[in-house]
């Protein structure tokens, strides 16, 4: 008021969950370098969780098992520092590359685990021998995409909960959870002839999931018929989630691909960079390029697969997304031409 020397109405109301009201996305530091991973894929609805900081811990593990390599990822890791540190950029280029050297990081972790740099160049023992432990490096896979679409799936409960649809969340939630925990058990305990009481337990709680969800999938419909018919073709998509669960096996293939190209550039190198002065520089040059090609189609690779499994997988199980972003009233200039009115100097 005494800004505007003047008397002034002001009404503030509260949005209405339904209403389309224009979403922000706030977040740490660190979770806002994967903002953009949401806003490519669709903005949050206003009654919707924002999924950037829930999502950004699975991207950048699964980004890393995808590249895993030690020398790649310290070259990613030095080079994006370099340009953070001196090259002045604008504020969506930086937020970009501060995106890459965090996964650079992941790059770099993984690569130490795998026993990966720049396909053998320098010896490295890892956890896990990626020439042999195939059937581990699967396993470590499917149980990672297990505990990201459970998550998903948990979040979806969360927002039922959340807005007090407490049955939604035992008809669509619970009883999904009771069906594919159920059914991985028993076939575990069949698999490898674990107690009977798990085998038959579950048995049980597979088929009471089930059960719960053909009765009850659905139930807007107002017939029997249309009720059991809906059911039944919402207990066919359980086969989606089995189609979600070897998605997950891209993470071992992936992962192992970069490490053989790698060795095999190198194979390469050392059949000619002994044919005199020719052979050397014909070897460094195919070091180099070949290299700096394999780390591209790795970190591209890397980057729209784990995409894939953020947008399909993940998001399929709880988000929607189609809402507005917000922009500020104000004018945001990349220059300004400031002058001097009164014949002085600036």
């Amino acid at each position: 008021q005494q800004r505007l020397e003047q008397e002034y109405y002001l009404e503030t109301q509260v949005a209405d969950p339904e209403t389309d009201v224009p979403v922000l996305l706030e977040n740490n530091a660190l979770a806002d370098t994967f903002s953009g991973i949401t806003s490519m894929y669709a903005m949050p609805r206003y009654n919707e969780i924002d999924p950037t900081p829930l999502l950004a811990p699975f991207y950048w593990i699964f980004f890393g098992m995808m590249g895993a390599d030690v020398g790649y990822g310290l070259l990613l890791l030095v080079l994006s520092a370099l340009v953070l540190k001196f090259v002045p950029l604008q504020e969506g280029m930086r937020k970009n590359l501060k995106f890459f050297f965090y996964l650079s990081i992941s790059l770099v972790i993984w690569g130490f685990i795998y026993g990966s740099f720049m396909g053998g160049l320098i010896p490295l023992k890892g956890l896990i021998d990626t020439n042999k432990d195939f059937t581990t490096l699967l396993i470590l896979s499917l149980i990672m995409g297990m505990i990201h679409l459970f998550f998903g799936l948990g979040i979806k409960g969360y927002m039922l909960i959340r807005d007090k649809k407490y049955m939604d969340t035992v008809y669509d939630v619970l009883f999904w959870f009771m069906a594919i925990v159920g059914g991985i058990v028993f076939l575990l305990a069949i698999a490898l002839a674990l107690d009977p009481i798990l085998k038959t337990t579950g048995k049980w709680v597979m088929i009471a999931g089930m059960l719960g969800i053909v009765a009850f999938a659905g139930r807007e419909s107002e017939s029997i018929g249309g009720r059991l018919g809906t059911g039944l073709y919402e207990l066919y998509g359980i086969s989606s989630y089995v189609g979600d669960f070897v998605s997950y096996s891209r993470l071992m293939a992936l992962g192992l691909s970069g490490g053989f190209i790698a060795l095999s550039i190198n194979i390469i190198v050392n059949l000619v960079i002994d044919k005199g002065i020719f052979g050397l520089v014909a070897g460094v040059i195919i070091f180099v390029v070949f290299h700096l090609f394999n780390i591209f189609l790795s970190m591209l690779s890397a980057y729209v697969h784990t995409s894939r499994l953020t947008y399909v997988e993940f998001f399929g199980k709880f988000y929607e997304g189609g809402g507005k972003a917000f922009k500020l009233f104000k004018t945001q200039p990349k220059y300004i031409d400031i002058k001097n009115t009164q014949g002085g100097k600036l």
